[in-house]
């Protein structure tokens, strides 16, 4: 199945934005849980960052088991409806929302760990500054003859979800 559209609540997106200011000029991030329908994809938990992630000026690397928890208690929380779909970073003051050879080799790694179910990752980049405001860029991930493909999505911001 592939993703076309991604819906991100208002509310979600202003969290991600609000993190990224916090650690400005460091990156910083989090995990996106949901669940994906026909062609779209519906976030509905953003995951922090975690107690001990690193930041840096051009690297972010959450705190892992402590989100693996979270990830695991939203899990069970939803009934096991909500899973999953991927993260979300900050690269503060670039120009564009590209991925990086490092965005790539940490998909890469998502679709090939088989705990992560997630053979076609999301990956959100929040690219900008505090003074240029922030811009969203969002790709959806796939292996192809041993390369990682991205394709930029579209993105509803809404109150609701579907």
């Amino acid at each position: 199945m592939t993703i076309q559209l991604v819906y991100l609540p208002p509310a979600m997106l202003r969290t991600c934005r609000e993190e990224a200011e916090r650690h400005y000029p460091l990156e910083s991030g989090g995990t996106f849980m949901g669940y994906i329908h026909e062609d779209y994809a519906v976030v509905e938990v953003v995951i922090p960052p975690g107690p001990k992630a690193e930041r840096t000026r051009y690297g972010f690397a959450p705190d892992h088991e402590w989100q693996l928890t979270e990830i695991a208690r939203c899990y069970e929380q939803s009934g096991r409806r909500i899973t999953y779909l991927g993260d979300w970073h900050s690269h503060p003051d670039a120009g564009s929302g590209e991925l990086s050879a490092k965005d790539r080799v940490v998909l890469r790694r998502i679709i090939q760990t088989e705990d992560a179910r997630c053979p076609n990752p999301i990956m959100a980049i929040l690219w900008g500054s505090p003074t240029s405001l922030w811009s969203l860029a969002v790709w959806s991930a796939h292996l192809k003859q041993r390369k990682i493909l991205g394709r930029a999505l579209s993105v509803q911001s809404v109150h609701s979800s579907h």
